[in-house]
């Protein structure tokens, strides 16, 4: 028989893992993965009202695409800087070789000044602040919304605005106050 203790709690990082076991166990079709309808169904039987799952499958959805965007721009900072300390160690091996040749020390004077730069771009590659990875993720969802999007002003003075939307599959004539979607 149990004790008297109070039933055991999950953190939300618990609850996850041990649902993802359970769905990778079960198998069938992709392990690890829900249906929509599963998805709903599960959430009913757990007492959440698909209006609340809906908004929160949105705001995953929105989440997602900035915790990727974030990644990415951490991924390219680190890319630029190792293309960064190539060059350097490169430029400043053969500016040492011709200083023994040419006899001097005056290799190290661009060794340090360029030594100097590399730091700080080491420092923000792999301690960014907050707010630069923020600035560089939104660059990169604006970079891609623009991709996906296409705008085009037709006509003069009550102009017509052709909006083609890869992403959703449409394309949106407005004017004025009226709108026809296609697609």
């Amino acid at each position: 028989m149990m004790s008297e203790q109070s039933p055991r709690r999950f953190t939300n990082e618990e609850v996850n893992a041990i649902l993802q076991r359970a769905l990778a166990r079960q198998g069938g079709g992709n392990a690890g993965s829900l249906t929509y309808d599963d998805l709903l169904e599960t959430a009913r039987e757990l007492g959440i009202d698909p209006a609340q799952v809906e908004a929160a499958m949105v705001e995953q959805e929105r989440e997602g695409a900035m915790d990727a965007a974030r990644e990415a721009w951490k991924a390219r900072k680190k890319k630029k800087f190792f293309e960064h300390l190539r060059s350097y160690l490169i430029v400043n091996v053969v500016l040492f070789i011709m200083a023994m040749f040419t006899g001097g020390m005056w290799f190290i004077w661009p060794l340090l000044g360029w030594g100097i730069g590399l730091l700080f771009d080491a420092s923000n590659t792999f301690f960014p602040k907050e707010r630069a990875v923020e600035w560089g993720a939104r660059r990169i969802l604006e970079r891609e919304n623009r991709r996906q999007r296409k705008e085009v002003r037709i006509g003069g003075k009550g102009r017509k605005n052709l909006t083609i939307d890869g992403k959703a599959g449409k394309i949106i004539i407005e004017k004025g106050d009226k709108r026809i979607e296609i697609g």
